[in-house]
């Protein structure tokens, strides 16, 4: 009882203090907060250069690829790999495939991560074995041993991406299981099953009549998961008599639609399976004569892959090549 009375005096007294009206006023001088952007002089337009690490890929790109490599008519989109950017360029050697390999089909991918000598690109710079594989770069001068060192260490350590990411295989690119041709004027009597030996030699077709070909794609990931070829973009088509020349041909357009045709690809023949890309092709409007033997290449593209896949390619077995084509009558 007497510490709460004590307490109650105390209060009173703050009370009688606060109302006699000559309270203190007191002057507290505060230091103003840093503002960081007041050090920024607005009128330096000045930039400083960053130093670019050699040994990485976009090194690499910077000071090889985009000097020696990325020249007119030569790896500026004119030929793969492509070095405009840093993107086109790693899209179209890590994990990519080989155009032009060896006999025995020794290098799987331009850049095969981690292994330099499994690496078509690494063979291309450092040796010089024509006529089919002559050094790299084409003008005959050739990297300098320190550049060649820089991209072989880069390959055997991941072929790692410009963030430092290692090397991820995309999806397979997609392919093409079924060629199907037809006479609309015939009552659509179909032709390719009419082929000169079996099932992946050329078939028979008229150089004067139209000729209706439809195409079966799919586009399976390594989850074994399939895209059917309506999901399928750029979609055209080169025709040719020489099997291993489109570079000087026309590029024609396949149309989209839809027809369930059996392929020569299945067993039995008359399976159904959904064809969408189709082209009405004449031969002899676009040049093309009785006794020749015309080839044809598609060019389709999915969403893993930045350039079109071509059907069939150079180093694609040549019953292929010949199941992909018409000798004309």
């Amino acid at each position: 009882m007497k510490v709460f009375s004590i307490i109650i005096l105390f209060f009173i007294g703050i009370l009688i203090y606060s109302c006699d009206g000559t309270t203190t006023t007191t002057e507290i001088e505060l230091e103003p907060i840093f503002n960081p952007y007041d050090t920024i002089t607005y009128s330096d337009t000045s930039m400083t250069n960053s130093v670019v690490d050699s040994s990485s890929f976009l090194g690499l790109h910077y000071h090889i690829f985009s000097k020696r490599c990325n020249q007119p008519a030569c790896h500026d989109g004119t030929f793969e790999p492509d070095f405009r950017t840093i993107q086109s360029a790693y899209n179209s050697l890590v994990f990519h495939d080989v155009i032009k390999n060896t006999p025995n089909d020794d290098f799987p991918y331009r850049v095969t991560p981690g292994d330099a000598a499994l690496s078509m690109m690494y063979k291309r710079i450092s040796e010089h074995q024509p006529p089919n594989f002559e050094q790299m770069p084409s003008s005959g001068i050739s990297l300098p041993d320190r550049q060649i060192e820089l991209i072989k260490n880069w390959i055997n350590d991941g072929a790692k991406d410009i963030y430092g990411n290692d090397a991820r295989q995309t999806s397979t690119q997609p392919n093409c299981y079924g060629l199907a041709a037809f006479l609309p004027a015939f009552s659509n009597q179909r032709i390719d099953t009419m082929r000169v030996d079996d099932r992946f030699s050329s078939f028979y077709a008229p150089a004067n009549q139209n000729i209706k070909m439809w195409f079966l794609y799919l586009d399976i990931n390594e989850n074994g998961d399939e895209t059917l070829g309506n999901a399928l973009t750029y979609n055209t088509i080169k025709f040719s008599t020489n099997p291993y020349d489109f570079s000087n041909v026309q590029e024609l357009s396949l149309t989209m639609g839809f027809s369930a045709i059996g392929s020569v690809f299945s067993e039995p023949v008359n399976y159904p399976f959904p064809h969408y890309q189709h082209i009405d092709f004449k031969p002899s409007d676009y040049g093309f004569n009785a006794g020749d033997v015309v080839y044809m290449r598609t060019y389709i593209q999915d969403s893993d892959h930045s350039f079109p896949t071509e059907i069939p390619k150079d180093n694609t077995p040549f019953y292929l090549h010949a199941y992909f084509s018409m000798v004309l009558q």
